[in-house]
């Protein structure tokens, strides 16, 4: 579809959870002078557990650690007093680090996200074009907001949801993806809706009707409807529609799944659009049946349009 995917929301909070550590010495034994003691039996209650906790430490004061250790990807780093890092935002913060580690390498010079320069040698490393299907799967899973770019926020949170955390990582979860949505049709609707705010342009309602045709031929890479090489037709020739809103857009989809065009009923609500396309291809057809030599022009081979 040419050069227009080739330009293709906070990040997730990784807080520690905060547990008083006045709970850990608490009783008699902090009453009594026995602390100590307790402190050494928690120690050793953490060391057993399959979960890498922070270090302890030995300094005390009023019942209270001071500056428990996290290891965080083999690095000793200080958390708050009182902080205790659980197994699962370890897990968040490697995963942040390698994340962010994977953002800087195509990030922007000069903005905080993936422009159309980085997106390109993302692509080439996924071993994808920045126009196949696979790349629109990607701007869905990271729910990303307009075409040529990635945000930060964007690329981490939608990774990290796809629990990937390397250019390996997502092109395993691209090809489940897709062969996923092959036999979802659940989550192709919603691959298929999200795709129309996807292609607008900043600030705009409608899709233009050039990028429509290329969306509409891009998206129906699976699921691909009977009708779509005689509907992109008709509107490659009618140049002078004004584009396709969001109804439009979402009613196609409803159209080529129960709607038998030799039965069409004008008098229900499908858009006008729909009306005007009916009607062209009931006058080919007519025409078809007077010369059936030249009247229609026979798809090609790609399924996605007509010979002339």
């Amino acid at each position: 579809m040419g050069s227009c995917l080739t330009c293709f929301k906070a990040p997730p909070n990784t807080t520690a959870n905060n547990v008083g550590t006045a709970g850990l010495v608490s009783g008699p034994e902090a009453a009594t002078g026995d602390a100590d003691a307790a402190v050494l039996e928690t120690a050793d209650l953490l060391a057993a557990s399959p979960i890498r906790m922070p270090s302890l430490g030995s300094d005390r004061k009023s019942g209270s650690f001071k500056k428990p250790i996290g290891l965080l990807n083999g690095n000793l780093g200080a958390l708050p007093d009182g902080a205790v890092l659980t197994g699962k935002d370890l897990a968040t913060q490697i995963s942040d680090n390698d994340l962010n580690k994977l953002f800087e390498e195509y990030k922007d010079d000069q903005e905080d996200a993936i422009l159309s320069e980085g997106i390109e040698r993302l692509c080439c490393d996924l071993g994808y074009k920045p126009d196949d299907f696979a790349i629109l799967v990607l701007a869905w899973r990271l729910n990303a907001s307009q075409m040529c770019q990635f945000t930060k926020s964007e690329f981490i949170q939608g990774l990290q949801k796809m629990n990937a955390a390397s250019i390996d990582d997502i092109k395993a979860r691209l090809q489940q993806n897709v062969e996923k949505l092959k036999d979802d049709s659940e989550d192709f609707k919603l691959l298929y809706r999200f795709t129309f705010w996807f292609g607008l342009e900043q600030g705009q309602r409608i899709l233009s009707l050039d990028m429509a045709i290329s969306l509409w031929r891009l998206v129906f890479t699976v699921h691909t409807p009977d009708i779509l090489p005689r509907w992109l037709h008709f509107l490659e020739q009618h140049q002078n529609i004004r584009g396709v809103p969001r109804d439009t857009w979402n009613m196609f989809l409803n159209f080529v799944e129960t709607c038998d065009i030799t039965q069409y009923d004008d008098t229900e609500a499908w858009p006008s659009l729909f009306d005007d396309f009916v009607e062209y291809e009931q006058e080919r057809t007519k025409l078809a049946v007077k010369d059936p030599d030249g009247a229609v022009p026979e798809e090609d081979d790609n399924n996605n349009g007509y010979n002339s």
